[in-house]
């Protein structure tokens, strides 16, 4: 055991997780690993067809193993279904012993609880929400999960503390070339900038899409040079399940007083002018500053420039 920067003792190691770096204090440690440079792809501009017909058949062409490395995004959050398809398909075929690497998980994932159990999954580090973060909160794993803030997961690929096998992107429009649009399709989901550290690092790119469209699928979100495979499938996800948990507007009273003060504060900044940009995370109570913030732009006239 080591006392680190803040007087608490950690583990210089972890069975299942390794080595321990422990903190030191802010900017005490400069990072390691590839910090400046995404994996070069060698493309040729020869193949416009990176089609194949099943997913069983990109992860046969992608080379995934026992034991490697497998990611995910969450934009369709407890409306996606990559993450069950892929690990279905992976349990069909004997894979067994991957480290399951998304930015989140959710409800819908419950699935995965099973592929646990059976080995298919030994190791996750991600967000783990629901039944699986029951599960791992009553020790239901063997080893530690690894979580990560959505910050804190690119820094842990682009510094080398993470490898990436095979990256699955969710895909609601894609070409057969492989670029890669999430504002159109059935299954759009808006910005895929979740997936951009996966698409830049891993080894493999797999996009899943249920929208192949002709080239080019514009607007481009992730390039072709950036994507190995396509795969058709019926659907990716229902995006009705985008609005759940921490994206609900909150209808706590407390919370909305919270929410209007904060809105108000904006309001009395310098800033509250025409050309506002405006940024929120997911919870209830940034979501209710939005809505005050709508009305009050729409009471003094003002026209932001983006909102996100």
């Amino acid at each position: 055991m080591t006392k680190n920067a803040v007087k608490r003792e950690i583990p210089d190691y972890i069975e299942g997780y390794g080595q321990v770096k422990h903190y030191q204090g802010a900017f005490a440690r400069k990072p390691e690993g590839s910090i400046s440079g995404a994996k070069l792809r060698c493309y040729n501009s020869d193949i416009t067809d990176k089609t194949v017909t099943s997913i069983k058949e990109a992860i046969k062409a992608a080379g995934l193993k026992d034991g490697m490395t497998i990611s995910f995004h969450h934009h369709l959050r407890n409306g996606d279904y990559v993450v069950n398809m892929v690990l279905d398909a992976c349990a069909e075929l004997g894979i067994k012993g991957l480290t399951l690497f998304p930015t989140a998980l959710f409800g819908v994932h419950k699935k995965v609880i099973d592929h646990i159990k059976s080995g298919v999954v030994t190791k996750i580090m991600g967000s783990v929400n629901g039944p699986i973060g029951q599960l791992v909160s009553e020790g239901g794993m063997q080893v530690p999960v690894v979580l990560r803030s959505h910050g804190g997961r690119p820094r842990a690929v682009m510094a080398g503390d993470v490898h990436i096998d095979v990256a699955f992107i969710g895909a609601p429009t894609a070409d057969k070339y492989g670029n890669i649009c999430g504002t159109l399709g059935k299954s759009a989901c808006g910005s895929l900038g979740y997936a951009y550290t996966d698409a830049d690092y891993a080894d493999k790119v797999i996009a899943i899409t249920d929208n192949l469209v002709q080239y080019p699928a514009a607007p481009v979100s992730i390039p072709q040079t950036k994507a190995d495979l396509v795969v058709e499938v019926p659907s990716i996800g229902d995006p009705a399940g985008i609005v759940s948990g921490t994206t609900k507007v909150t209808r706590d009273p407390l919370r909305l007083l919270i929410s209007s003060y904060a809105s108000r504060l904006i309001e009395a900044s310098p800033y509250f002018k025409d050309g506002i940009s405006f940024q929120t995370g997911a919870g209830g109570i940034p979501l209710a500053v939005t809505a005050f913030m709508k009305e009050a732009m729409l009471k003094k006239g003002i026209k932001g420039s983006f909102g996100l």
